[in-house]
């Protein structure tokens, strides 16, 4: 199944992992986004989880 991006639905090149290393259990969220919309969607998961861990995934 191919990821689409959250912003456009187009195809996600990027997949983004966000973890909150300070909740118990870790807690974990996972997005796309296309070329265009990657430093949206790292910036919105930033604003709603804070303190984070990103890691961005290309494919």
């Amino acid at each position: 199944m191919t990821r689409l991006c959250e912003d456009c639905g187009e195809h996600a090149e990027w997949q983004l992992s966000a973890v909150r290393e300070n909740a118990v259990p870790p807690d974990t969220t996972v997005t796309g986004a296309c070329h265009e919309h990657r430093l949206d969607a790292t910036e919105n998961l930033l604003s709603q989880y804070g303190n984070v861990t990103i890691v961005e995934t290309l494919g």
